[in-house]
C-alpha cells in the first residue's frame, strides 16, 4: 500500500509540475528531483530539444551536484550523445533511459544507480516518462502560444501608436524601466511579464474614445473628461478573453487610480490598488514628463524627481516612488534613457 501511495503522489507531482512550470528549465529540474527521490538514482541526465533560443537544454544530477546547460550538441558528453541518439527505451540492470515522445521526440532522460532497478521500478519509470512526455509537449505549446501572444501585443501596440495619439509610451525606455523596477521590487517573472504587457497595452481602451477628444489641446469639459475616464475599463474589457493577458488586466484597469483615492475608474486607494498598477502609474507619468507629449513639452530629470517627491503619498505610492527614484539614478538607466530621446 505504501508503494502505491508513493506512486500516486509522484504522478500528482509530475502533473503539478507540467501545469505550473514557467519554462523547460524549471520543469526539467523538477522532474529530475522526482526521479532522484522516487527511484533513488545517483545520476540523472535530462535533455530537452528546442530549448528556447538553443537547440538543447541539459539538466544533470550527479550525486549532490546539479548543473544546467543550454547550447548545441557540444553540451553533451560522447556517451550522452550515444545514449540519446538511439532514442530507444533501455531498462537494464543499473541504468534506464527513455525518450520523451509525443508525436515527435522532444528529449529524453537517462538514470543510473549503484544497485539494479527492480522490475516494478522499470515499469514505473517507463510509465512516468509517458506522463512527462505530455508535460514537455504542454510546455512547448505554451511557449508557442506565448510567442504568438508577444507578436500580437507588438502588433496591437504599433496600431495604438498609429491611431491613438496619446498612447505614447516609449517602448524601449519603458520596458527597461519595467524590468529594472521588477527586479528592485522582487517581482516574479510572471508579475514582470504582466507589467510589461500592461505597459504596452494600458491605453488600448482609448481606441473607443473619439480622436478629436484625444487631440484636444484645450481643457476638457466635465462631460469630455467623463468619456476619457472610461478608457481603463474599456481596455481591460477589450482584452479579457486573452488568457495570457489576464494577469495584466487589473494593472490596465487601475493604472489611473491615485494612492490618495482620488483617481479613476474605481476610486481605489493605497493597498487596494494592485501593485503593478501603482508601478505603471509612475512609469506612465515619467514617460509623459521625460519624453513629452504632442500637447505638452518634456521636462528635465531633476524637475521630474521633484515632481515625484511632491506627489509621493498623494498621487503615487511613496515606497514605489522611492524605488523608482533609485532606479532612474542608476548610470546605465540614465544612459539608456538618453539614447531613447
Amino acid at each position: 500500500m505504501k508503494r502505491y501511495n508513493k506512486i500516486f503522489s509522484t504522478y500528482h507531482m509530475v502533473y503539478r509540475l507540467a501545469n505550473s512550470s514557467e519554462d523547460q528549465r524549471t520543469f526539467a529540474l523538477g522532474i529530475g528531483r522526482v526521479f532522484k527521490n522516487s527511484l533513488a538514482a545517483d545520476k540523472i541526465v535530462i535533455v530537452f530539444k528546442h530549448a528556447g533560443s538553443y537547440p538543447l537544454l541539459k539538466v544533470k544530477f550527479d550525486g549532490k551536484t546539479q548543473t544546467v546547460k543550454s547550447g548545441g550538441k557540444s553540451i553533451l558528453t560522447i556517451r550522452e550523445r550515444e545514449i540519446f541518439a538511439s532514442e530507444r527505451e533501455i531498462t537494464q540492470g543499473k541504468r534506464m533511459m527513455s525518450p520523451f515522445n509525443f508525436g515527435e521526440t522532444l528529449g529524453g532522460v537517462y538514470l543510473r544507480r549503484k544497485t539494479e532497478f527492480l522490475e516494478w521500478e522499470q515499469r514505473w519509470f517507463l510509465s512516468l516518462c509517458e506522463t512527462m512526455s505530455l508535460g514537455v509537449k504542454l510546455l512547448a505549446m505554451r511557449r508557442d502560444e506565448k510567442r504568438l501572444m508577444v507578436n500580437y501585443v507588438k502588433s496591437l501596440t504599433r496600431m495604438l501608436h498609429q491611431f491613438v495619439p496619446t498612447s505614447y509610451l516609449h517602448t524601449s525606455g519603458v520596458i527597461k524601466l519595467v524590468k529594472e523596477m521588477g527586479k528592485e521590487m522582487r517581482l516574479t517573472e510572471k508579475e514582470i511579464n504582466a507589467l510589461e504587457y500592461a505597459s504596452l497595452l494600458h491605453d488600448a481602451g482609448k481606441t473607443e474614445v473619439p480622436t478629436e477628444l484625444l487631440n484636444k489641446k484645450a481643457t476638457l469639459t466635465q462631460d469630455e473628461y467623463d468619456v476619457l475616464r472610461k478608457h481603463p475599463n474599456a481596455g481591460a474589457d477589450m482584452l479579457k478573453n486573452m488568457e495570457m493577458l489576464k494577469p495584466a488586466l487589473p494593472i490596465i484597469r487601475h493604472h489611473h487610480e491615485r494612492y490618495d483615492g482620488k483617481g479613476y475608474p474605481s476610486g481605489l486607494k493605497k493597498q487596494q490598488i494592485p501593485l503593478g498598477a501603482r508601478i505603471l502609474a509612475i512609469i506612465d507619468a515619467f514617460d509623459a514628463m521625460y519624453f513629452g507629449r504632442p500637447y505638452k513639452g518634456k521636462i528635465s530629470l531633476d524637475m521630474i524627481k521633484n515632481e515625484f517627491k511632491k506627489q509621493s503619498g498623494k498621487q503615487f505610492d511613496g515606497k514605489v516612488v522611492e524605488v523608482f527614484l533609485k532606479v532612474i539614478d542608476k548610470a546605465d538607466i540614465k544612459k539608456h534613457l538618453r539614447s531613447c530621446l
